[in-house]
């Protein structure tokens, strides 16, 4: 049966603030005691968009968050780790998790689910064609894309307000045979109007991965082989939440991530960005 619900892009709910850097995970604000599970469904509407020719966009229906912080092992939102605290304000840990990509290309894959994670990993309109002389190139053309697992390292480094993180990512289970990285910068504020999140991220995304998922051989499509180097996207994301009642908050996000040309050449993407917006409220189960 198709899925009606989507459960994408929920944005990671990282850590704020001093008082819950070494022991404890921050969410929204609040800490997690290590040891306990924490789960929450966001309800309400939203979406993200899909920048692939054919493809479609992501319903934001109903968003999970989903996490546990033991002494050293973590779940969160898709991301399973091991984590060493180095010193005060600095975390490395070994992580996994499936990789995204495929996601654009099959609505119900199951990265969808826990895609970077509810206020911390969308488009006001669907894909525009591109006009074209030729029958446009769309993912229905196309041999399936593999799923991946990535392992990698992930480096957090905690300041007064601030959180910044490093990830390098590899694909261990041997699809792409390609890696990324990412550097993130996180800061919240508290205010008369609710909890506030802005966090800007850089993405690289090395030539093994852009090919296997965007590129295009002469045996898929004739009229449009690609092939291309890494990929650099820039993303910007804020986040709001309002508690209601020591279970339920009003919550809303928006993220944009630019597209460069390594993405936007393909002859399988018609859109420059990939946006993503969510207005709804959580209930926090436990």
């Amino acid at each position: 049966m198709r899925l009606l619900l989507v459960l994408a892009c929920s944005l990671p709910l990282w850590a704020w603030g001093n008082e819950c850097q070494q022991e404890t995970n921050a969410t929204a604000g609040q800490c997690t005691e290590p040891g306990q599970w924490h789960f929450a469904l966001a309800a309400g509407a939203g979406h993200r968009s899909n920048p692939l020719n054919g493809g479609h966009i992501f319903p934001l229906w109903l968003i999970p968050d989903l996490s546990y912080y033991g002494k050293h092992w973590f779940f969160d939102n898709g991301t399973l780790g091991y984590n060493l605290q180095l010193n005060s304000a600095l975390q490395l840990s070994l992580v996994s998790r499936l990789n995204e990509e495929r996601g654009y290309f099959r609505r119900a894959d199951a990265s969808n689910m826990f895609s970077q994670s509810l206020v911390s990993e969308m488009g006001l309109a669907g894909p525009v064609q591109k006009m074209a002389t030729a029958p446009e190139l769309s993912i229905d053309n196309l041999a399936k894309r593999p799923t991946a697992v990535d392992g990698g390292l992930q480096l957090d480094w905690f300041l007064p307000n601030m959180q910044l993180r490093a990830n390098w990512w590899h694909d261990i289970s041997g699809q792409y045979h390609g890696q990324h990285a990412s550097v993130s910068v996180s800061t919240g504020w508290q205010s008369s109007f609710g909890h506030w999140q802005l966090s800007s991220s850089l993405l690289w995304k090395n030539a093994d991965l852009i090919n296997t998922y965007y590129g295009v051989t002469e045996q898929q499509y004739f009229s449009s082989y690609y092939q291309t180097g890494s990929s650099w996207q820039p993303e910007l994301k804020l986040s709001w939440s309002y508690p209601l009642t020591p279970d339920w908050s009003a919550l809303a996000f928006y993220r944009h991530r630019f597209l460069d040309d390594a993405m936007t050449n393909s002859p399988l993407v018609n859109e420059g960005h990939i946006r993503s917006w969510f207005v709804g409220v959580t209930y926090q189960f436990f």
